[in-house]
């Protein structure tokens, strides 16, 4: 994945914005420490994120982070989407 931010060749690739916690919080309006909450290891569904050490960073713009956020949309489409995924399963 960091290839395809360093490669030369890639021009029709999407590039990623790399966000911190505050920045992800201020651009959805939530708390900072609600977002720090959600990549923690005991999270149910942690936060799609990059660690570089000890810092966190977020692919502002990723599938996974639109995804993430995609399955807490509460609404009947959402709803009947994953009532059909379990009664596939």
């Amino acid at each position: 994945m960091l290839e395809q931010l360093s490669s030369p060749v890639a021009t029709s690739q999407v590039q990623w914005e790399f966000i911190d916690c505050v920045q992800l919080a201020h651009r959805w309006c939530l708390p900072a420490s609600w977002v720090r909450d959600q990549v923690r290891r005991r999270s149910a569904d942690p936060l799609p994120h990059v660690r570089f050490g000890k810092y966190v960073r977020f692919r502002w713009g990723s599938p996974e982070l639109g995804e993430w956020a995609e399955r807490r949309i509460v609404g009947s489409a959402n709803a009947n989407r994953n009532r059909r995924k379990e009664i596939l399963q």
